[in-house]
């Protein structure tokens, strides 16, 4: 990316973000390097809101009026849906100057915005780490990792504590996983569900009862090509490519289904998929809806709005794309 075009876009951005004017109402604390805690201070009566965007790919296709258009749209759907947080599902910038742009542009929103890694994120100028060090200095991204001093190295997986002003105990759970790759090969690896499984117990230990969660990861799982394939399943939204699964053998699916917390799965990779449906086992898998106009061929860009009950309800799930005055 030229000098020149890094700034337009961050012009372009302050200016975005003039119009909007948001106040913040939920808090970020990070407990250890794989645990953080949000309290939300405001919730609806549909429960905690949160809009996923995925596969934003900005920067890495030269194309900045495509850039500042998929910033535009995602600022227009924060404006009419306001959620109490963001999950970008990877794939989102390519390169140093563009993270760093990201991170401004995310942060000026004033809500806590989950990330987790793509496949294409780390190439060029800047690796994880680098990333990493990058969110350091953010005031509302929220990344984390364990393992740094295993022999594999570390494994940007962590769980975030989803709590109501006031309340000890956390609503929700959401487990941000990395698909990678790693050592080029794309898939969840075992040390990383064996840090979920004990994550998990420990959760349970401490609040003395399975609390609900999610997950956020950027490559599918072999399972939701099986959930596609099945036509005895229901599913909403529409598939027009193929699962690309990567390596994925099932193993973490199968994790969730025996440890018994997660109820749905968000995740992003296939451009030009976005259902969701409940598989075998009761767990809901679901595409995020593409978000970057760079890479758009099928449909307007959008985002995936997603309900956390506070009571006993059912999460609810929706396509979503940003409609202007004019």
């Amino acid at each position: 990316m030229s000098r020149i075009t890094s700034i337009s876009i961050a012009v372009f951005v302050i200016f975005l973000f003039s119009q909007i004017g948001l106040l913040a109402q939920s808090r970020i604390q990070k407990v250890n390097d794989d645990q953080i805690d949000i309290t939300i201070s405001d919730v609806d009566n549909e429960g905690v809101s949160m809009l996923q965007v995925t596969d934003l790919h900005l920067g890495g296709k030269g194309k900045w009026h495509d850039d500042i258009n998929t910033f535009r749209r995602i600022n227009r759907l924060v404006e009419m849906y306001n959620p109490d947080l963001l999950a970008l599902t990877g794939d989102v910038f390519g390169g140093k100057e563009m993270a760093a742009i990201v991170i401004r542009h995310f942060d000026e929103l004033q809500r806590p915005w989950l990330y987790v890694f793509g496949n294409h994120d780390a190439e060029g100028d800047i690796d994880r780490d680098g990333i990493y060090d990058l969110f350091s200095k953010s005031e509302w991204g929220v990344l984390g990792f364990h393992g740094a001093n295993s022999p594999a190295g570390r494994k940007y997986d962590y769980c975030v504590d989803i709590k109501l002003e006031g309340e000890s105990v956390p609503k929700w759970q959401i487990y941000g996983l990395d698909t990678g790759p790693h050592e080029g090969v794309k898939a969840i690896q075992p040390d990383q569900i064996v840090w979920y499984k004990a994550k998990s117990q420990m959760s349970k230990e401490a609040y003395g009862t399975m609390i609900r969660a999610i997950s956020i990861f950027h490559i599918p799982f072999i399972q939701y090509q099986y959930l596609w394939d099945d036509k005895s399943i229901h599913k909403e939204g529409e598939s027009r490519e193929k699962v690309w699964y990567e390596k994925d053998d099932g193993s973490t699916y199968r994790a969730f289904v025996e440890t018994g917390n997660i109820e749905a799965t968000f995740c992003g990779h296939d451009h030009y998929n976005n259902y969701w449906g409940e598989y075998t086992g009761g767990i809901i898998l679901s595409y995020g809806y593409i978000s970057g106009e760079a890479t758009n061929e099928a449909w307007p860009t959008g985002g995936k709005l997603i309900s956390l009950p506070v009571d006993d309800g059912q999460i609810q799930i929706r396509n979503v794309v940003p409609v202007f005055d004019n």
